[in-house]
């Protein structure tokens, strides 16, 4: 072969290669983040034809496990039943509900806030059972009109609030009390309580749990392969089920998102040793404190919605202050897995004596710093798939 057939062979290379990289640039939409009908309930949550349309529209945008946003609404003249889809669950990351119901319980709390921005009052009551087996029925909301107008600064920070799970400034430290006083949630009986761990030695102990949890959640490949479940690597993918979790909302740095949205999907185990090494040296190390919602009885339906409602308050709290929060569930999810497995309940006894009260029993465990890069929206489903 004469070289001027080799310098052919080679620019033909070249040329398809380059062809290649600009389809995949653009097919995958690789520079682009938060586009496509995925993500216009971020951008249109205002824009409802009723008082009670608005409502869903922000219950929608509230946090879930691993963005699966497992609720359903059924509108009556007054008031709105809410349902637990358990089609949407998790599997065995997730084996006893535990994190679908408190993912419902933040949907209800920014129902009400909805409610209180176009003038409802609101109460509680028990919901109608479902024909549909897939959903669990978890409260009634009554609404009443006649309440003044309530846009408070919590209602107008939904469409900010997304989950951060970047890095943080170290020694930036957070006023924990501030958070905790401002996100009691309004009436509720259900016995709540946060636990912080600020001090070097307690944090230490928290992250290492945490990283021990999320080794043995990888080993465990039922685990593994529910949480692969709903990672969506593909702009189709993520235009089509409008859920999952997003190479844009991991909270990396624009060139490490971009070249993970251009090369082609990683294998589940690469995936995890990804996951391990981001929670080693981001999640952990980076974190200037960390917390955990508990409750009396990590069991209960109730408990856990109210959790939820919990978790969210505090979540659009930490929004208006510029605080990024995250939630590190690696050591309920294991508690939890080995509660149903019928295992030693080795993480039960770790967060019981990093608690050190053996009163409350944990349900999301989480950290909390000012953040380094601005978090991304996840994608979201059209409010018409979750009305019944």
């Amino acid at each position: 072969m004469n070289r001027r057939a080799v310098l052919l062979g080679l620019g033909a290379i070249g040329t398809g290669a380059v062809g290649a990289s600009v389809w995949r640039l653009k097919s995958n939409h690789v520079l682009c983040a938060g586009e496509g009908s995925a993500y216009a309930p971020w951008k249109d949550w205002q824009q409802s034809s009723t008082p009670v349309e608005q409502m869903i529209r922000a219950a929608v945008l509230a946090a879930s496990p691993h963005n699966t946003q497992p609720w359903r609404f059924h509108l009556w003249p007054d008031g709105i039943d809410v349902y637990a889809d358990v089609s949407r669950h998790v599997g065995a990351i997730d084996p006893l509900y535990r994190e679908m119901d408190m993912g419902v319980g933040c949907a209800i709390e920014n129902l009400l806030l909805g409610a209180e921005a176009v003038g409802y009052r609101w109460s509680f009551d028990c919901p109608k059972a479902s024909d549909d087996i897939a959903l669990r029925p978890v409260l009634r909301v009554l609404l009443r009109k006649g309440g003044s107008r309530a846009v408070s600064d919590l209602y107008l920070a939904i469409p900010e609030r997304h989950t951060n799970r970047g890095r943080y400034i170290v020694g930036k430290e957070v006023d924990v009390n501030k958070i905790e006083i401002n996100a009691a949630p309004e009436n509720t009986d259900a016995e709540l309580r946060i636990f912080w761990f600020q001090k070097k030695q307690e944090k230490q102990v928290f992250g290492d749990l945490v990283i021990r949890a999320t080794e043995a959640i990888i080993s465990d490949q039922e685990q593994s392969r529910s949480s692969a479940r709903w990672l969506r690597t593909s702009w189709r993918d993520i235009q089509d089920h409008r859920d999952g979790l997003t190479y844009d909302a991991q909270g990396l740095a624009f060139g490490v998102r971009t070249l993970g949205k251009f090369l082609p999907p990683f294998a589940r185990q690469q995936a995890d040793r990804f996951w391990l090494d981001a929670t080693r040296s981001t999640h952990v190390n980076t974190a200037s404190a960390f917390g955990i919602i508990s409750v009396r009885d990590a069991k209960n339906l109730h408990q856990r919605v109210e959790a939820g409602h919990l978790w969210q308050r505090m979540h659009l709290v930490a929004t208006v202050q510029g605080i990024a929060l995250h939630p590190l569930s690696q050591p309920v999810e294991r508690r939890d897995r080995e509660w149903q497995l019928g295992h030693y309940p080795t993480y039960a006894k770790a967060l019981s004596d990093l608690q050190q009260d053996d009163r409350w029993q944990p349900v999301m465990p989480f950290r909390l710093g000012y953040p380094v890069y601005k978090a991304l929206p996840s994608p979201r489903r059209a409010i018409v798939s979750a009305l019944i």
